[in-house]
């Protein structure tokens, strides 16, 4: 398994551009706060709107400014999502067309025949949250040794995400997983992949000087903030590709992840390389 810095790119002056914009992010997280909680009261109605969107301005200028310094100190953009960065994009591109692939070998097998090709013959006794758990590790073994810390906490929140469609009872996998592959659903959590291993860099680079700096509870809140952006901007927008017929086992499932990739990296950083 990989560990929680492995990806950084020492002494690149990217990284403390990166740093100083999560640090103006958590001011500026501090400044809206302040000024909804206990707005100043020689400040009219007019002028809190506009402080309020001036926070906001900043906090939305500064998170992108972080991403792309992040991808910039990784080698740019097409390295980072091609999968050619070693930094960052490597592992995250390797573990989508992990999980895509499996889930596709899940819809034609069977779940019961996956696992048992795998060496687990019986399901029974077995919750929803212990297949989750054997899924996600059988996933983590087609890529043991790379930089994987984010890509497995984003695999982890894509398999929660199933979990939840799966409810209490195990028999729903197949008709869930083949709801999944068959339909976009899948470039959903594609997305929510690619937010999520974006944002386990931005948390794992970034949060321990910013929690020292700033407190952990600024930090946890900040953090929490540019998650939440995250997730929304790499959910807006089409590329124009339909996912339900993708051949995930092939090339082309290879070239829609990583163009899907491409397109949130794009977006993440307001298409500036």
């Amino acid at each position: 398994m990989g560990t929680s810095h492995r990806h950084k790119v020492t002494g690149s002056p990217n990284w403390g551009k990166a740093s100083s914009s999560i640090t103006r992010i958590a001011n500026a997280e501090m400044g809206l706060n302040q000024l909804e909680t206990n707005p100043p009261e020689n400040l009219s109605p007019q002028a809190i709107i506009k402080k309020r969107n001036q926070y906001i301005g900043r906090i939305e200028r500064h998170y992108r400014n972080a991403i792309r310094n992040v991808v910039r100190a990784a080698g740019g953009r097409v390295a980072v999502s091609s999968g050619k960065s070693r930094a960052i994009g490597h592992a995250g591109v390797s573990w989508a067309l992990a999980f895509t692939r499996s889930f596709q070998e899940i819809a034609t097998q069977g779940l019961a025949n996956w696992l048992s090709n795998k060496g687990i013959l019986s399901l029974e006794g077995k919750t929803c949250q212990d297949i989750i758990l054997l899924i996600i590790d059988f996933v983590d073994d087609y890529f043991a040794g790379f930089d994987d810390t984010a890509a497995r906490e984003a695999l982890e929140f894509v398999m929660k995400i199933v979990e939840q469609k799966v409810g209490d009872d195990p028999s729903k996998f197949d008709a869930v997983i083949n709801g999944i592959i068959g339909t976009e659903e899948i470039k959903n959590l594609i997305d929510c992949f690619f937010g999520i291993y974006i944002f386990s860099h931005l948390a794992q680079d970034f949060m321990e000087k910013l929690a020292k700096d700033k407190g952990i509870e600024v930090a946890d809140f900040t953090m929490r903030e540019i998650k939440n952006l995250i997730i929304d901007d790499v959910q807006r927008g089409v590329n124009g590709r339909e996912a339900g017929n993708v051949d995930w086992k092939g090339s082309e499932g290879e070239s829609f992840i990583k163009a899907e990739f491409e397109r949130i990296i794009k977006i993440l950083t307001d298409n500036e390389d």
